[in-house]
């Protein structure tokens, strides 16, 4: 698990910056250490963050010189990582809904392979990318995730084995399979059972005389938020004890990893000013230059694992406050009974854990500004 003393120096580095809020500030060392621990958690896996939960250029420039590859899910992040340097053959599609133009500039730009979940994308892959890698994507058990995904895309697995013939029989190469066991997965179990799904589907493929050796663990990998979440070590375990007894090891065989919120979640801090405080009945109230539209808008759906603290770092006395944005819009409330110091206005909070799914969701609405990125 990550220390509080790694944690915090986020914290301490983003107190640092002298720059207007709302912005959030990554820690650039803190991502590489991350890098690190999820490259050396599973055996033999590849890295291949999913940038859409931070595309900024640093990010991907910063981690493609460690030697990281891509997940890409549109033709704009995939313009991004091609400007890094990066050569399609370390970048992957796994968005299961594609435009026709993404594909082709996916074949143009030699991407080594593209997800399907659907007949239909099968066809359009054969059609607009003919020959192409494909790999399908399973739905799982997402019940061990603080956000589950599993209701919007994923095959079952008569559909994948279908899909892939599908696939074969359109000139495509069907070559393995992914799965995501949803955002910050708690349970390393999870894994384990769709990598046994994927070992029996592997078999039956084999059986139609299709050979895979391509498997795309997805993403899910929990940041540490308090200590009953799972370490990145501890997960990698439970992940390479299930792939070695149920993927068959075959010479060509690959296996990758798609972190996104392991990555960049605990290196940054997201930095508010309050700009207006309340009392409502017996709550106070913190108003703040940036919120739910602004960077927290996982919050509405369902993340609220932050920890948030003051710039008053000495204060022992506290106050419980609702934490709101600066919007005329009802849901622009962040969390709720707070405890903080005594707050005035003028006076900075920071937001831990909020290097994922903040700057990439945050929007202009009513007319501020979307928050800036500070590297630190």
């Amino acid at each position: 698990m990550a220390s509080t003393a790694i944690r915090l120096s986020a914290y301490e580095r983003a107190r640092t910056v002298n720059a207007p809020t709302p912005f959030l500030a990554l820690d650039s060392a803190r991502i590489a250490e991350a890098y690190y621990a999820l490259q050396g958690s599973v055996p033999g896996a590849e890295i291949f963050y999913a940038i859409k939960c931070n595309a900024d250029q640093r990010i991907i420039e910063q981690l493609a010189a460690l030697g990281s590859s891509y997940d890409v899910a549109s033709q704009g992040e995939l313009e991004k990582v091609l400007a890094a340097g990066v050569p399609g053959a370390r970048i992957v599609c796994s968005n299961p809904i594609k435009t026709n133009q993404l594909i082709a500039r996916c074949a143009e730009t030699d991407v080594f392979a593209m997800v399907v979940d659907s007949d239909d994308e099968v066809r359009k892959v054969a059609a607009h990318a003919p020959g192409s890698r494909v790999y399908v994507r399973l739905a799982v058990d997402n019940s061990g995730a603080v956000m589950p995904l599993d209701k919007k895309f994923g095959a079952s697995r008569e559909q994948a084995l279908d899909q892939m013939s599908l696939a074969r029989d359109l000139g495509l190469q069907p070559i393995g399979l992914a799965f995501h066991v949803g955002s910050q997965c708690v349970q390393p179990d999870r894994w384990t059972h769709a990598i046994r799904e994927c070992g029996a589907i592997w078999q039956l493929a084999a059986d139609r005389g299709i050979q895979l050796y391509f498997l795309d663990l997805g993403g899910g990998y929990p940041i540490h938020t308090d200590d009953s979440v799972p370490s990145v070590a501890e997960v990698g375990r439970e992940i390479a004890e299930a792939i070695e007894e149920c993927i068959p090891h075959t010479p060509n065989r690959r296996v990758i990893m798609e972190p996104g919120r392991g990555m960049v979640g605990e290196a940054g801090v997201m930095v508010m000013t309050v700009v207006g405080r309340a009392q409502r009945g017996d709550k106070h109230w913190l108003y703040f230059d940036g919120g739910v539209f602004h960077g927290m808008t996982e919050i509405i759906e369902g993340f609220t694992d932050y920890q948030v603290l003051s710039d008053k770092a000495d204060a022992t006395d506290t106050h419980e406050y609702t934490l709101a944005g600066p919007t005329c819009d009802s849901a622009d409330t962040m969390l709720r009974d707070v405890p903080l110091p005594e707050m005035q206005l003028g006076d900075r909070i920071y937001i831990l854990n909020a290097g994922a799914y903040t700057t990439e969701y945050a929007t202009t609405f009513n007319g501020f500004d979307k928050p800036t990125i500070q590297i630190v």
